[in-house]
C-alpha cells in the first residue's frame, strides 16, 4: 500500500495508488489564475503551497480554495 521512492534526490513515502496522480486531484489545474510556467505561478496561494511542498518533500493537492476561478 505504501512505497518509498526517490523524489527530487530525497527519499519519500507515498501511497502506491496515488503516486504520480497529483494533477488529477489538484483543482489548481482547472483554475484560470494558475500559471505553472511562471515564477509566481499566478497565485500566491499555490506558490506558498509549492514552496512548502519543496521544502518538506511532500505533495499537497489542493481540494478547496476560496480564490478558485473556473477556466
Amino acid at each position: 500500500m505504501f512505497e518509498k521512492y526517490d523524489c527530487n534526490g530525497k527519499k519519500a513515502w507515498v501511497r502506491s495508488d496515488l503516486k504520480g496522480r497529483q494533477k488529477e486531484f489538484c483543482m489548481c489545474w482547472d483554475c484560470r489564475k494558475f500559471k505553472p510556467e511562471t515564477e509566481d505561478k499566478g497565485c500566491s496561494i499555490i506558490k506558498t503551497v509549492l514552496s512548502l511542498a519543496a521544502e518538506k518533500n511532500i505533495v499537497l493537492p489542493v481540494w478547496e480554495c476560496g480564490e478558485f476561478e473556473k477556466k
